[in-house]
């Protein structure tokens, strides 16, 4: 059975084709005429949007679409206070780290427009997590909210130390997020000894290998997630 996953993220949207568990396919910054193209194709397909309007919802014959929210199940726990204003992608993240370590305490760290912390107990249950902004929001942040500072481009590996405004900048952003993600994965750890930690998402390349922490990067969490969830729904279909 091949099933194609949707995610219409904040500036992105992204598709990828399986069959079963196998990736056969991943596509970035996709066309609605190309999802669509896509979706004619096969033969279940699940669409996870964090927008209020899909532009894909009303578009896909809904017989073969199953669309991700907070009523639909899943194969963990949702204890989350407040499990309507959790955002679709969340979940996913959460489904897809607990698919990799079943029975295992983990955090699944996703690098987008904002930087989403998730954390999924050893006893299957989704906890909750934090959100803050991603590293294009850091740096048009200091560029909208001062009157001298340029809009910068994110870069790797910045110096700690920056020699000239530019630098000093790149060194705050990227350094600073470093700093956090390490703080962040450190507090888990000591309540939680064995945690496990993956990393996806599109920005994780600028922070992943200045980690002192040890993390697994997976850059198809979020779609192996979507798949989960497509096939604990079999009989919705």
């Amino acid at each position: 059975m091949i099933k194609l996953t949707i995610d219409e993220g904040n500036t992105t949207t992204k598709l990828a084709l399986f069959d079963d568990k196998e990736l056969l396919t991943k596509e970035m910054d996709v066309s609605k005429s190309r999802c669509l193209e896509l979706a004619s194709e096969c033969d279940r397909l699940i669409l996870s949007s964090v927008k209020k309007d899909s532009q894909y919802k009303l578009s896909i014959d809904n017989k073969r679409l199953l669309v991700l929210d907070s009523n639909t199940p899943i194969p963990i726990s949702n204890t989350y206070n407040t499990p309507h204003s959790l955002g679709n992608d969340r979940i996913a993240l959460a489904v897809g780290a607990h698919e990799h370590f079943p029975n295992h305490n983990v955090l699944a760290i996703d690098a987008g427009t904002c930087i989403t912390y998730d954390f999924v107990n050893a006893q299957s249950e989704y906890i909750g997590g934090g959100i803050s902004a991603g590293i294009q929001m850091r740096y048009t942040a200091l560029h909208q909210f001062t009157s001298q500072l340029p809009l910068l481009s994110p870069l790797e590996n910045p110096p700690l130390t920056g020699k000239d405004t530019a630098e000093s900048i790149h060194s705050g952003v990227i350094n600073g997020i470093i700093s956090e993600i390490d703080g962040i994965i450190q507090r888990y750890s000591e309540q939680h000894p064995e945690i496990r930690v993956i990393a996806t998402g599109g920005d994780a390349k600028f922070f992943d290998k200045g980690l002192k922490n040890t993390i697994f990067a997976n850059p198809n969490l979020l779609m192996e997630g979507l798949n989960k969830i497509l096939d604990y729904n079999e009989s919705y279909f």
